[in-house]
C-alpha cells in the first residue's frame, strides 16, 4: 500500500494535527484493510517540519508498535532536504513510542 503524502498535505508538512489526521483518517483506515507494507511516498512534498514528522511518526508508531512498524514501514521519494528531518522523526517515534507504551 502506497500513500502519497502529497496528496493528502501538497507541497508542505507544517501542522502537527494535520499529520495525526493523515494517520487516523487514511494510514491507519488503508493499512486494515491490507497486511502489505506501508509506503509512505514524499514525492512532491518540499517542505517539512520536526513537528508535523514527529506527529506523523509517533502517531504511527502507537498504533502500530515500534517493533511491528519498522518491519512494515517503508519511505520512498524523500527530498534531499527533508531526509534528516525523516530520520530524525523516526528516531524520535521509535524511542517516545517505548518510554509511552512502557507507563
Amino acid at each position: 500500500m502506497t500513500i502519497k503524502l502529497f496528496d493528502h498535505i501538497g507541497r508542505s508538512g507544517l501542522d502537527s494535527m494535520r499529520a495525526v489526521k493523515l494517520v487516523n483518517e487514511i494510514i491507519v483506515p488503508q493499512s486494515i484493510q491490507s497486511d502489505e507494507k506501508i509506503t509512505l511516498d514524499f514525492s512532491g512534498v518540499t517542505n517539512l517540519n520536526s513537528s508535523f514528522i514527529n506527529a506523523l511518526f509517533l502517531d504511527i508508531f502507537l498504533k502500530f508498535g515500534s517493533k511491528n512498524i519498522l518491519d512494515k514501514l517503508r519511505i520512498t521519494n524523500c527530498r534531499s532536504n527533508i531526509v534528516d528531518i525523516v530520520e530524525a522523526g523516526l528516531e524520535y517515534a521509535d524511542e517516545r513510542s517505548k518510554e509511552l507504551i512502557a507507563i
